[in-house]
């Protein structure tokens, strides 16, 4: 008992140490891909405010709510080369030999790292099941109600602008740095009565938003113009001179309930679900987190190396049967919604397939020893 007592004791201080060496570098890895991700994004996003598609004052809360699904994203592929790095690392340098040399067996290397890869998995399936929604929820009220104070913080002076499909089209010469004024402001409205089209244009010298506190909604007030309405073609149009002119302008049109990523997780059930882009969603999110468990029992028996080799010897592999399971798990779900794979099969396969690759190298491994 008491030989048993101080072997636990000895694999609870070598998980320990072992936990340590993973963690520290899947931390390190996941921050550096996510700083790569999220620069290629904020390029992404800047590039759409600079095209006037959104507004830059909500880049960063854009950034801050994708955040979390990118690690969801991100920290199966770091544990996966932590543990390649780590475990490398102790082959290379012949930790592992002594290790074993203490009793300390490959098995027991694997049940280590798969209590590792349980962790990750349940915090990658708290993300992908419960935040995920709420996040594209979020995200898409984001965009939805910022209503005017997105349309004017995307105004480009000197461009000509379409909005509500068409039907209306303004031009601004010149705003203030603030966007909050306006100068030379040209709006133009199509509305048909019967089988002809008119138009209201109006031209003003000022501009500027406001809101009503009553009803919530969102006026450009213009100042010092001109309106002009008729049929285009006809002689008989009316000019109106004013002082000031409120209009409302149309919020931009987010259809929350038509994306999928939006839907409660307990909304999503059965996973045979007739609606296939429900059924492709509910696999995708149960999918990420088996991922991370699959991964692991790929990595164990993977990061055996040769001392002579070098700690980075199959990391080349190791990275293209990565690349192989993800691009394979997006095209699964983009088949689900098609139909071209039935949802009783859906993305368990590429599971399968994988957990069998790993089995194999750890049989592999088993012989090699033996």
């Amino acid at each position: 008992k008491v030989q048993s007592a101080l072997l636990k004791g000895h694999y609870v201080i070598i998980f320990r140490y072992l936990a340590k060496e993973v963690f520290i570098t899947l931390i390190s890895l996941t921050s550096i891909l996510v700083l790569i991700f999220l620069s290629n994004q904020l390029i992404q996003y800047l590039n759409r405010a600079a095209s006037g598609n959104i507004p830059g004052m909500i880049i960063m809360k854009l950034m801050m709510l994708e955040l979390p699904t990118l690690l969801s994203l991100l920290i199966p592929l770091g544990l996966y080369v932590a543990m390649l790095l780590a475990y490398g690392r102790l082959y290379a340098e012949s930790e592992m030999t002594v290790l074993s040399a203490c009793g300390y067996s490959s098995q027991q290397l694997l049940r280590h790292s798969m209590y590792m890869g349980a962790v990750v998995s349940f915090i990658v399936a708290v993300i992908m099941i419960w935040a995920t929604p709420h996040i594209y929820v979020e995200r898409a009220k984001l965009l939805r109600t910022t209503g005017i104070q997105t349309l004017v913080q995307t105004i480009m002076p000197g461009r000509f602008h379409a909005i509500n499909d068409g039907l209306e089209v303004f031009y601004v010469q010149s705003m203030s740095r603030d966007h909050t004024r306006a100068e030379q402001v040209f709006l133009a409205k199509r509305t048909r009565d019967t089988a002809e089209i008119h138009w209201d244009v109006i031209w003003a010298n000022k501009a500027f938003a406001e809101t009503d506190k009553k009803n919530h909604e969102d006026y450009i007030i213009l100042e010092e113009g001109k309106e002009y309405r008729g049929v285009p073609g006809k002689a008989d149009y009316q000019i109106a001179e004013f002082g000031q002119y409120k209009t409302r302008l149309p919020h931009p049109v987010v259809k929350i309930n038509d994306d999928v990523r939006t839907f409660p997780t307990a909304s999503l059930w059965p996973i045979n679900n007739k609606d296939l882009r429900k059924a492709a969603e509910l696999q995708w999110r149960l999918s990420v987190p088996i991922m991370v468990l699959v991964l692991t029992l790929i990595a164990v028996p993977l990061s055996r190396i040769n001392p002579r080799s070098g700690k980075y010897a199959q990391l080349f592999p190791a990275i293209i049967i990565y690349i192989i399971y993800a691009n394979l798990m997006f095209i699964g779900r983009n088949a689900i919604v098609s139909g071209t794979i039935p949802t009783w099969l859906g993305l368990w396969w590429i599971h399968i397939v994988f957990a069998l690759l790993g089995l194999g190298l750890i049989r592999r491994n088993q012989v090699k020893l033996s």
